[in-house]
Order: C-alpha cells, then sequence, then structure tokens
C-alpha cells in the first residue's frame, strides 16, 4: 500500500465513521432532526402550489422558514403532491445518495487520469466519505440539497481541468445560485481567464433568477431578498463574539471572539484581510496541474472560511481536497496537508460536544471537566476551521518546497530540515 493510498483511506475511513456515529446519535436521541429542513421545503412546495407566500410558512414542529432564490422551489413541488413530507424526504435522500456516487465517479475518473491508481477499497470509502462524513452526514440527515451542490461543485472543477468550460460555468453556477455564498469560486475563474465558463455561469445564475421572477412575480423575489437574503448575513450571531454553542466554522469565529466589542462587519473585513494573502500565494504563477489544484483549493476554504458557513459547508471542499491526497508529493506540506483533512474530520463545536456527553454513560464530575476543558478551545474556533487551515498551511508549504514562492532566509532552514 504506498503512502498516497494510506493516506486518502485514513482521511476517507475516519470521516465516514464519524458521520455514521453522527447519524446513530441522531437515530437514537434526536429522531425528530430526520428531515428537519426536507420539512421547510415541503411546506414552502405546499405553499407555492396554493399561490401564497411560501418565505411565509413554517413547520408547524421546527419554525425554519425557506431560504432559497424562488425558482429553486420548482424543483421541490411534487413533494407538495403527498400530504406527507417522508416521501420527499426518502427522495431526496435517494438523489443525495446518487448525487455522491457520481461525484466519487468523477473524482475517481480525475484522479485516475493524473495517473495514479485508486482501489477497490478507496472507491468504496471515498463514496462513503462524500455521502456520509462528519460534514455529510448532518446533511444527509436533514434533508437538505447540499451533496448534489457539491456534486455541482466537483463536476464543475472537473469539466474546468478538462477545459469544458461552458459545462463548467453551467455546473459552479448552480451552488452559487442557491447559497449565494459559493460564488466566490469565481476568484479561481478570473484568475485563470476562463472568460468562457464565467459567460456561463453569470448567465446561468441570470436565467435562474429570471426563471423565478416569472413564474412568482416581483413581489416575491422581492421578499425573497429583503427577509431571506440578506438576513443570511448572520452577522448578529457575533456580536459580542460567536457563541461557543453554534456550529459556524468561519474564520470570523476566532476574530470575534479577541475583539467582541467591534462592529460584525469588521470581522468580514478581517477574515477577507486574513485570507487575501494566502490566495494571493496560491494563485502566484501556477506553472503545474499540481498548483492549480492547490489554488483550488484555496478558493473552496477560502469561500468557506470567509462567510459564516455552518461546519457541514466544508464538504464543499471535496474536489480539491480529494483530489489532492493523491497530487500532493511527499513534504512537509503534505503531511501538513493531511494532517489538517483528519483534523477536519471531528466536525464539532461545543454544543455538539455537550449533547453527546449527554448521550453518553458519563458522570456529571467527568462531564463537567470535559466541557470545561474543551470550552476555550472550541469558543475560539472548531476542528474544521484549525483542520482547514492547516490544508491551507500545507499547500503554501508545498509551493515554497516546489521553489514556486520563496521565503526569508532565517526561515528556510524550516524547510530544509535544518
Amino acid at each position: 500500500m504506498t503512502d498516497r493510498t494510506r493516506d486518502a483511506l485514513a482521511v476517507f475511513a475516519t470521516g465516514a465513521l464519524l458521520g455514521v456515529a453522527i447519524l446513530v446519535n441522531y437515530a437514537v436521541n434526536r429522531p425528530d432532526t430526520f428531515g428537519l429542513n426536507y420539512r421547510v421545503y415541503h411546506v414552502a412546495a405546499e405553499a407555492a402550489l396554493a399561490g401564497r407566500d411560501f418565505y411565509a410558512v413554517t413547520p408547524a414542529d421546527s419554525g425554519y422558514h425557506y431560504v432559497y432564490p424562488p425558482a429553486a422551489v420548482l424543483a421541490v413541488l411534487p413533494s407538495a403532491l403527498t400530504e406527507s413530507w417522508v416521501p420527499g424526504f426518502l427522495a431526496i435522500t435517494a438523489v443525495s445518495t446518487a448525487a455522491s456516487a457520481l461525484a466519487a465517479r468523477l473524482l475517481v475518473g480525475y484522479v485516475e487520469s493524473l495517473g495514479y491508481a485508486v482501489g477497490r477499497l478507496e472507491r468504496v470509502f471515498l463514496f462513503a466519505f462524500l455521502l456520509a462524513s462528519a460534514s455529510s452526514a448532518p446533511s444527509l440527515g436533514y434533508g437538505q440539497v447540499n451533496h448534489v451542490l457539491a456534486l455541482a461543485l466537483v463536476a464543475g472543477f472537473v469539466w474546468l481541468a478538462r477545459d469544458r468550460e461552458t459545462k463548467a460555468g453551467v455546473a459552479l453556477a448552480i451552488p452559487a445560485f442557491v447559497k449565494v455564498f459559493p460564488a466566490a469560486v469565481g476568484l479561481w475563474l478570473l484568475r485563470r481567464r476562463a472568460w468562457r465558463a464565467i459567460a456561463a455561469a453569470v448567465g446561468t445564475a441570470a436565467s435562474l433568477f429570471g426563471l423565478g421572477l416569472l413564474a412568482f412575480g416581483v413581489d416575491t423575489t422581492r421578499t425573497y431578498v429583503t427577509a431571506a437574503l440578506l438576513p443570511q448575513r448572520e452577522t448578529a450571531d457575533f456580536v459580542g463574539g460567536l457563541a461557543p454553542g453554534k456550529s459556524f466554522v468561519t474564520l470570523r469565529r476566532p476574530l470575534s471572539v479577541l475583539a467582541p466589542n467591534v462592529d460584525p462587519l469588521w470581522y468580514a473585513v478581517g477574515a477577507a484581510a486574513l485570507l487575501a494573502p494566502v490566495l494571493a500565494a496560491l494563485y502566484y504563477r501556477p506553472r503545474t496541474v499540481t498548483d492549480r489544484h492547490v489554488a483550488v483549493h484555496g478558493t473552496l476554504v477560502a469561500t468557506v472560511l470567509a462567510f459564516p458557513s455552518l461546519l457541514l459547508y466544508y464538504a464543499f471542499t471535496a474536489f480539491s481536497l480529494v483530489v489532492l491526497l493523491y497530487d500532493l508529493p511527499a513534504g512537509r506540506g503534505r503531511q501538513l496537508f493531511v494532517a489538517g483533512a483528519l483534523l477536519a474530520n471531528v466536525s464539532l463545536s461545543y454544543g455538539n460536544l455537550r449533547e453527546t456527553l449527554w448521550a453518553l454513560p458519563v458522570g456529571p464530575a467527568t462531564r463537567r471537566t470535559i466541557l470545561d476543558a474543551a470550552l476555550p478551545i472550541l469558543r475560539l474556533g472548531t476542528p474544521v476551521l484549525w483542520g482547514s487551515l492547516l490544508t491551507l498551511a500545507g499547500c503554501l508549504v508545498y509551493r515554497v518546497e516546489s521553489g514556486a514562492l520563496s521565503v526569508p532566509a532565517p526561515l528556510r532552514a524550516v524547510f530544509d530540515g535544518d
């Protein structure tokens, strides 16, 4: 077994096992979690079919509202044909499973096109990782659309690498249209000067927006912008420092904890300021295919960390994460990357930890000791955040090791092993 195979299996297997543990926890301790988001889609579809405001309705047992663009509700309209949300939830679970299988197939084909063999066991665990990693499992349980959006990102970057720019632009526009923040992947399209992909992405998003406008009118579109889109900035959550129980992966978390009394707008500015030089370094003169892969990884990780993203959105980094587990050459950069990928599999917040400890046969004193020890660490950042930053560090070190970037002489010894 090669080092690449061992590293990939370690990341895929640990991620999938931790994800299965999350689903088991839901089944045993929180069965009402299943379909949590899909129930929102279901009542929104019912309202849309009846000609009512689908941004105003909410399931009686959750209190959540529909927050996606008007055109997206067309995809779930068939759910309104049945009174129960369960058939639709089963259907979206099947769709998510198929999406993960297709994403795994695309990734295996792309990795093998780079000259690396992907064995049967790796394929099985890769599929399990994409379907039910610790970051993907919540979306699967909730009945979310994130598996489909992750497939769109994988397909988009595979097609972009194969110079099929129009198809890539269409694919990359879908998650950007639905969730908005993935539009930041356009930074790499601009850096690559992929003009046809940019045109296709803009055209696709504009067409979908126009479809919603045509189908539901100006008032509904305005409601989406004012009542659904703008509130997703989540700035109020960061006032006084983000609460440790909140399941956010964003770089704004540590900034809000370290500077709790400033306007939350500055956390966004600070996150961008910290990530910009990293992206600049990864974008600097990409000479090889691997250089392009680390640049894409920087883009995807920055997209997740710059915005108030939930832990489950780490799954959107799947393309570059999987590819680099094979494509990064041996060295300290690879070691950091693999360590970060393993750490990021621990999709845990303080709230998750507290809930897990309550579900385990642990005494009150032990539980309190663990929570007290974990609080200052998880208040500042989650393992997903620190793991993501480690993978970025690995990408930067790789570029130094490859000679693409230079470092000051005092730091040179670190990379030379002196």
